[in-house]
C-alpha cells in the first residue's frame, strides 16, 4: 500500500468525505476513527466496529463481514480517501486524507473520535496471550497512539484501560519490560481518572505493574509499587485479609534485595500469619513464604535457621503436590545450598541429584531450570573433589543453558567462571570444540580485562 494518488487540494478530500457521510455513514466514522491512530495499516475488522455494540460484527457472524466491509470499505477506497490490501484484509489513509480530517477538527471533535478509536482499537486487540503477539506487535504503533491520545486530550476510557494493559502484559510476555511498564504505568494512571483511588481494580493494576517492574530489574520502583499497593489493601480489606498475603511475601523479597532484612523479616513473619490464619499449616502459599524466609535467613548468616525452614517448604510442597512437582525441585536446590554451607557435603549432594532428577523428568535435558541444577550439582562435585563427574556435569549443564538460552546469556556467566576456573586447576581439557572455544573466548576477555 503506497501513497502514489496525485496531489489535492482538502476542499476536494474533505468534499468527499461528506459524500461518504450521506452514502455510508459507517465509512466515514471509521475514517475519522483511524485518522486519531498511526499512519499505520488496520484490518477491516476495525472499520466494522460500532460504539456501543459488545462484539465485532465480523465475530457475530462471518458471513455477513464480507457484505459489511464491502459497504464500508469500498466508497472510502474509490473516492482515494484510503489505501487497501484486499488480501490482506487491511486498509490505511492517504497521508493526505489523514491530514485533512485532523485539520478540519476542534479539540473536542479531536477528543470525541479519540474514545472512539479507542473503542475500536479495544475490540480488535487480542488478550495478552503469547499465541497472539504478532497481532498484538502489529497493532502497537496504534497501541502507542491510544497512550499519547490519553496524555493530549485527556480520554480517558475503560477501552484505553484495556488497549494499555494488554499490550503491556504482552510486551511482559516477550521480556520487552522497561516498555510493559511503560505502558502500565499510563493504565494505572487511566484506571484511577475512571474509579479513583480507592478501588479494588487499582490493587491489581498496582500488583501487576511491580511484577513487571522487578523482572525489568527495577527493584526500587517495584518496591514502591508493592509497598502502596500493601497500604490500598489494607484500606480497602479488612485485617488481616488473606489477599495481602502475596503482596507481603514480594515486598519481603524486595525488601531483602534492598538490604532492608529487619524489615523483609517482619513481613515474611505478617505473611505466614495471614496464610496459618486462612489456610491452616499446610498450604503451598505458606511454603513460598518459608522458602523466600530461608533465603533471607541465609543472607543474615542464620544457615540452621535456613535449613530448616526450607526443609519445611519442601515437607509442605512433597505433601501437597507429590514427588515430582518444580516447587519441590526449587525446594531441593535450596536445601541442598544450605547443607552445602553447613558443612553437610553428603546431603547436600543427595539433595542436588534428587532436584536434578525431578528437572529432567519435567522439562528435559535442554531447559534452563535442568541446567542450573547440573552446574549446581558439578560445583559441589568439584568442592568435594569428584573432578571426572564435575567436568561431565559442568558440560552438560553448559551445553543446555546455551542450546536454551543462547551462548552469552547471562545465566551461564558463573556455572562458565567455576568450569574454567576447574579446567585451570586441573590442568584439564574442554570435553568439546564448542566448549573449548568458549572457554577460550572467556578467557581471552579476562586477560584484556585485566590490561
Amino acid at each position: 500500500m503506497t501513497d502514489s494518488i496525485e496531489k489535492r487540494s482538502v476542499e476536494t478530500i474533505l468534499e468527499a468525505v461528506q459524500e461518504v457521510e450521506k452514502e455510508a455513514a459507517g465509512g466515514a466514522e471509521a475514517l475519522f476513527m483511524a485518522a486519531m491512530l498511526a499512519d499505520s495499516p488496520l484490518p477491516y475488522d476495525f472499520a466494522l466496529s460500532v460504539e456501543g455494540t459488545p462484539h465485532n460484527p465480523s465475530l457475530i457472524n462471518p458471513a455477513a463481514a464480507f457484505f459489511a466491509a464491502a459497504v464500508t470499505i469500498d466508497p472510502l477506497f474509490t473516492r482515494g480517501l484510503i489505501k487497501i490490501d484486499v488480501e490482506s484484509q487491511i486498509f490505511a489513509l492517504h497521508n493526505d486524507t489523514r491530514h485533512a480530517l485532523l485539520d478540519s477538527m476542534d479539540e473536542e471533535q479531536k477528543a470525541k473520535w479519540a474514545g472512539r478509536a479507542m473503542y475500536a482499537l479495544n475490540l480488535v486487540l487480542p488478550d495478552a496471550e503469547p499465541q497472539n503477539w504478532n497481532t498484538v506487535e502489529w497493532l502497537l504503533p496504534h497501541v502507542y497512539a491510544c497512550r499519547n491520545l490519553i496524555s493530549e486530550l485527556g480520554v480517558n476510557t475503560p477501552a484505553a484501560n484495556r488497549v494499555l494493559h494488554q499490550a503491556g502484559f504482552s510486551l511482559y510476555h516477550q521480556q520487552r519490560h522497561a516498555e510493559a511498564a511503560e505502558l502500565l504505568d499510563a493504565a494505572l494512571a487511566v484506571d484511577v481518572a475512571l474509579k479513583g483511588r480507592q478501588h479494588p481494580d487499582i490493587v491489581a493494576d498496582l500488583e501487576g505493574l511491580g511484577v513487571v517492574l522487578w523482572a525489568a530489574g527495577d527493584v526500587a520502583r517495584a518496591e514502591a509499587a508493592y509497598a502502596t499497593c500493601l497500604e490500598l489493601q489494607k484500606e480497602l480489606f479488612t485485617e488481616d485479609n488473606a489477599v495481602t498475603a502475596p503482596i507481603l511475601n514480594s515486598l519481603g523479597v524486595l525488601r531483602q534485595a534492598q538490604g532492608r532484612f529487619g524489615e523483609a523479616e517482619q513481613l515474611f513473619k505478617d505473611c505466614l500469619r495471614v496464610l496459618n490464619a486462612a489456610h491452616g499449616e499446610g498450604h503451598p502459599a505458606i511454603a513460598s513464604c518459608l522458602s523466600n524466609m530461608a533465603l533471607l535467613y541465609e543472607a543474615m548468616n542464620r544457615p540452621e535457621d535456613a535449613l530448616r525452614l526450607a526443609e519445611r517448604s519442601l515437607e509442605i510442597n512433597r505433601a501437597f503436590y507429590g514427588d515430582v512437582h518444580a516447587d519441590v525441585a526449587a525446594d531441593l536446590n535450596t536445601v541442598a545450598l544450605l547443607q552445602e554451607s553447613l558443612g553437610n557435603s553428603k546431603a547436600a549432594e543427595q539433595s542436588f541429584r534428587d532436584s536434578l532428577a525431578i528437572r529432567e523428568q519435567l522439562f528435559g535435558k535442554e531447559h534452563p531450570e535442568t541446567a542450573q541444577a547440573l552446574c549446581n550439582l558439578a560445583l559441589l562435585l568439584d568442592t568435594v573433589g569428584q573432578i571426572e563427574e564435575a567436568i561431565r556435569y559442568y558440560e552438560q549443564g553448559l551445553a543446555a543453558y546455551e542450546t536454551a538460552l543462547g551462548p552469552d546469556h547471562p545465566l551461564m556467566e558463573s556455572a562458565l567462571d567455576n568450569y574454567i576456573l576447574l579446567l585451570e586447576r586441573t590442568g584439564k581439557r574442554p570435553g568439546s570444540d564448542a566448549l573449548r572455544a568458549r572457554t577460550e573466548a572467556k578467557l581471552r576477555e579476562i586477560v584484556e580485562r585485566a590490561k
